[in-house]
């Protein structure tokens, strides 16, 4: 097939740095490509960038931004070329949380024709919302060969991979580890929040890791801790798995995880997180292996790849 794949054009792709949208659509090209498909990236907006990467000249074009859901209905409809378009709303699974930009987002994609979606849990909320269109459940993947795995842990201590924000609670989080002083954890992210600060001995700031500081170092941990308020299907997750570390997250930070397996722990406060933190890092050199296969076995890109091109043939 000859795929066209429509990013947010703000970042740039691949991205070396913060991207998941971006690194998303990057591994999609690179893993179809391998499949025997061509694939190119569109990363600019508006109508002339559209018009000139001649959509309606691909078997399938898949938009990765969903504010532009209403323009590239259009252009299909116009254009008569099939659409995908995927939501990489935080929230999506989660309605009561929306923001009223979303909700106009929503009503335009109930309108489409086809979604892929990352979870069923958002699935669920297109169809109990009436959407009548084809949808499609396909998780986050991840580059399992990209990612240095050690057997044995080097810190054993946490590590929270992520944009330092609100909906990420890295300051709620912050704040309970000075309280309680049980674990030790390392901060990494851009900082997206002012009252952001880290001078305690139990929690580090190391600033920001490009890809390939993320992919040599994160093996190093425990564990990873995420307890975020809203996540469609966090890549970091994946990644953590792949280098063999324990999960502690919250249960919006949990789509497509089996919740039974030992080194995944669930939150629903910040105690619980470094109740289950001290757990893990206790008992993570148990899993890593297993970990780590689990990943290879589930959310491989190869494997994602294979599964996201018989949805879209």
């Amino acid at each position: 097939m000859k795929i066209l794949l429509v990013g947010p054009g703000i970042m740039p792709i691949p991205s070396d740095g913060w991207g998941a949208i971006e690194t998303l659509i990057w591994n999609q090209k690179i893993y179809c490509e391998a499949l025997g498909h061509k694939v190119d990236i569109l990363n600019k907006g508006g109508l002339k960038a559209a018009v000139l990467a001649k959509p309606w000249s691909y078997d399938v074009v898949h938009l990765h931004f969903d504010p532009l859901t209403k323009f590239w209905d259009t252009l299909s409809i116009y254009f008569g070329f099939k659409l995908f378009i995927t939501s990489h709303y935080a929230y999506a699974a989660f309605q009561k949380k929306w923001d009223c930009g979303y909700e106009i987002t929503f009503k335009n994609l109930m309108k489409s024709k086809r979604l892929i979606v990352f979870s069923q849990e958002i699935s669920n909320v297109f169809l109990s919302n009436g959407f009548k269109g084809k949808i499609e459940v396909l998780p986050n993947g991840v580059e399992m060969k990209q990612f240095s795995f050690k057997e044995k842990t080097l810190y054993k201590k946490a590590i929270y991979l992520g944009r330092i924000e609100a909906r990420n609670r890295q300051n709620e989080v912050t704040r309970k580890i000075v309280e309680k002083r049980s674990i030790i954890c390392d901060f990494v992210g851009p900082i997206g929040t002012p009252d952001f600060k880290v001078d305690h001995k139990y929690v580090n700031y190391l600033g920001e890791w490009n890809r390939a500081e993320v992919h040599e170092n994160l093996t190093n941990y425990s564990c990873l801790i995420l307890f975020s308020d809203g996540e469609a299907h966090p890549l970091v997750v994946l990644e953590a798995m792949a280098a063999g570390l324990s999960l502690v997250i919250s249960k919006e930070a949990s789509a497509n995880l089996d919740l039974s397996l030992p080194w995944v722990y669930v939150c629903d406060t910040i105690d619980e997180v470094l109740e289950n933190a001290e757990k893990a890092i206790n008992e993570n050199g148990l899993y890593r292996k297993q970990i780590r296969k689990y990943a290879e076995e589930n959310f491989d890109y190869s494997i994602i790849a294979q599964k996201y091109i018989e949805i879209i043939s």
